[in-house]
């Protein structure tokens, strides 16, 4: 399960990258002549949603580097409450793995404010995504998949 960690973490960037690129859209005026894009297209709500999966993968990438897989969203969030959060570990080698490396709750908290955010702007019938979601849902997926990335390097670096 650790071998497809990389993966996720790349997908995780893949939706940073869209994200960004949707944001570009929303907000430079010579792009969105250039690429044709009618005056009346926002999308924010998308910039919401690609910061989401972006953050919810890269929570995917370190709990497969710990050999867990969850394909539930609920399940996901409680699972990295559980295994770095709390620091509690099913075995005894990844607590020696994960010493060092915590995941703050306000981090976690982050994923979960995303994904209300994401939810909002994918289900709702109407536009109420606005542009201070999409820049908060922004710079919370940016320094989410950071944290991720940081913690991965120092699993690979203490890996037993």
């Amino acid at each position: 399960m650790s071998k497809v960690s990389p993966f996720y973490l790349e997908k995780a960037r893949s939706n940073l990258v869209t994200m960004r690129l949707l944001w570009k859209i929303l907000d430079d005026k010579e792009i969105r002549e250039r690429l044709l894009v009618p005056p009346w297209y926002d999308p924010s709500e998308w910039v919401v949603i690609c910061g989401y999966y972006a953050m919810y993968l890269a929570a995917a990438a370190i709990l497969a580097k710990v050999n867990y897989r969850s394909s539930n969203h609920t399940a996901t969030i409680a699972a990295l409450d559980e295994l770095f959060v709390q620091k509690k570990m099913l075995e005894p080698h990844y607590l020696k793995m994960l010493e060092q490396a915590r995941l703050e709750r306000e981090w976690l908290e982050h994923l979960v404010v995303a994904r209300k955010y994401r939810e909002i702007a994918q289900y709702s019938a109407q536009r109420t995504t606005s542009r201070e979601i999409a820049l908060i849902q922004t710079k919370n997926a940016d320094a989410f998949v950071q944290r991720i990335e940081e913690l991965l390097d120092l699993l690979d670096s203490t890996s037993v």
